[in-house]
């Protein structure tokens, strides 16, 4: 019964704390080159795994936000304009090193093998 009412205020919390305006977003693991110079995040809007949205590039910066390669994060950020220099991320909800970034890492490598053989 005591783990029940931890259960349900912590989920009241959850939810008073995100009731700013803003919405879920992921960042991923892997940061892609851009025009040969720069490189930028992968984002994806929302935070379910059943959330299908597309991976778009964004070039800016965050705020209140540290990125280290390798781990996918989810956060809670300010209302996300595209055009925007930066997003504002309220709060970093979880950050995942799964071994799918490195399984793609290794996927990525024999692709770039198998193509230098046919050259």
């Amino acid at each position: 019964m005591k783990k029940l009412i931890l259960t349900v205020l912590a989920g009241l919390t959850a939810t008073f704390a995100f009731s700013e305006e803003g919405e879920f977003m992921k960042v991923s693991g892997d940061q892609i080159l851009v025009d040969g110079s720069k490189y930028c995040y992968q984002i994806r809007k929302g935070h379910a795994r059943r959330d299908n949205a597309e991976w778009t590039t964004y070039c800016g910066d965050f705020t209140n936000f540290f990125y280290e390669k390798g781990y996918q994060y989810t956060m809670f950020v300010e209302k996300y304009d595209p055009q925007a220099d930066s997003i504002r991320v309220i709060k970093t909800i979880a950050r995942d090193n799964s071994e799918e970034y490195f399984r793609l890492q290794k996927l990525r490598e024999k692709q770039k093998a198998s193509q230098a053989k046919k050259k």
